[in-house]
């Protein structure tokens, strides 16, 4: 059966004083606290003919790269080479940069990325999940890249997708208006790009 692995989005910190006075300044709006249907978990409902991985990646409140990437280790024997991973937001630089420091290891069908930061930090520091400079070996670990991102969104600058677009010109890119950082209930676009 065909697979699908989706890495969620989440905040980071330069360090663990900043997340505390993160935490100690939020305002938390009751709207939030009520169950959303998001995307994720409607491609596992819509997908029947595949094997949909939702992995919690670990701390994604005050996540960190290095534990993000021990977990996803973990993952990676489980995963078919015709698997279809899928990033969003955080998810989508952590799968980046790690299919880059992987290049040796793994190879994957296809990689979707939905409004991925790449090391703009205007809003939020990215901390440990930085690229670093050579990113040369990203293109080989598959065969084909694809990004989705809302000119509107503001979490993520859309600008961050054409930094990828440079680093690998072969990739496809859907930008949409009125979309936001993508927190849909239905991603109907996504599903017709997994199926293809």
């Amino acid at each position: 059966m065909k697979q699908v692995c989706i890495i969620h989005g989440g905040s980071t910190f330069e360090s663990k004083n900043d997340y505390i006075t993160y935490l100690q300044a939020l305002e938390l709006d009751y709207n939030r606290l009520l169950y959303r249907p998001r995307w994720n978990n409607w491609l596992g409902e819509t997908l029947t003919d595949f094997e949909v991985l939702l992995p919690s990646m670990p701390n994604g409140s005050s996540a960190k790269y290095n534990e993000w990437s021990i977990y996803f280790s973990k993952i990676i024997p489980f995963l078919q080479p015709n698997a279809i991973l899928v990033g969003h937001s955080l998810g989508g630089i952590f799968l980046t940069k790690y299919l880059n420091e992987h290049s040796n290891i793994v190879h994957f069908k296809k990689v979707i990325l939905i409004a991925p930061p790449f090391n703009d930090e205007t809003e939020e520091s990215l901390a440990s999940f930085r690229l670093p400079d050579d990113m040369s070996r990203l293109a080989s670990t598959a065969d084909e890249f694809i990004f989705f991102h809302s000119r509107d969104d503001t979490v993520v600058p859309y600008t961050e997708t054409n930094k990828y677009l440079e680093l690998l010109p072969n990739a496809q890119a859907t930008f949409f208006e009125g979309r936001g950082h993508i927190n849909t209930p239905t991603f109907p676009e996504l599903l017709d790009e997994i199926k293809k």
